[in-house]
């Protein structure tokens, strides 16, 4: 027998679930909380104790970008210069907001505009940052004393750019690939070959 716990867990999937899908087939615009709750087969009650649109979608969106953190930085070409190990670890969320390009325009307006906050969001910039860090130190190409601070400014740049690029008519993932790692070199500015 599921407890109280458990059934509010399933039909919160259940709502992200139907929401992910109807915002990719309709459009989050047109998608409303009613169709949300029929397609999740619960109430319209259940569906706001889940969250409102934005809300809904900065959960499938948070899902989505953990599901994408899964790449370690070790698992990318040892040949590889500093800055395409750190364009390899966020290619992932490059690959997700190419993907879904109308979504990526609304999820990046909802963050930016402060109107729903993300835990893992926060969480996983966190992390990146350190995992940034962790690539320049054993790449050995900046000071010590620099580590935290370039870290920072290759995350920063990273999420202004993701950030905006939802602006373009279409979003090319090979261009935002290639503009990352124009931005990412620059503030490297490694001239060490990889370890």
């Amino acid at each position: 027998m599921s407890s109280r716990r458990e059934l509010r867990h399933a039909t919160r999937q259940r709502v992200i679930g139907a929401a992910d899908r109807l915002f990719q087939e309709r459009g989050f615009d047109v998608t409303t909380i009613r169709d949300i709750a029929d397609a999740s087969a619960v109430s319209v009650g259940s569906v706001m104790a889940a969250g409102d649109k934005n809300a809904l979608l900065v959960q499938v969106f948070d899902s989505l970008i953990e599901q994408g953190h899964s790449r370690s930085v070790a698992d990318a070409p040892r040949d590889a210069s500093c800055a395409a190990r750190i364009l390899y670890l966020v290619q992932p969320f490059v690959a997700l907001f190419a993907g879904r390009p109308d979504l990526s325009r609304i999820y990046a307006s909802v963050q930016v505009s402060g109107r729903q906050s993300s835990p893992l969001f926060t969480r996983l910039a966190a992390l990146l940052i350190n995992e940034i860090g962790s690539t320049l130190t054993a790449h050995g190409c900046t000071a010590p004393d620099a580590i935290t601070a370039t870290s920072r400014a290759i995350y920063f740049s990273y999420i202004g750019t993701l950030f905006s690029w939802p602006a373009a008519e279409a979003i090319d993932e090979a261009e935002l690939l290639a503009s990352l790692d124009l931005t990412f070199t620059s503030i490297c500015t490694c001239t060490k070959d990889a370890k």
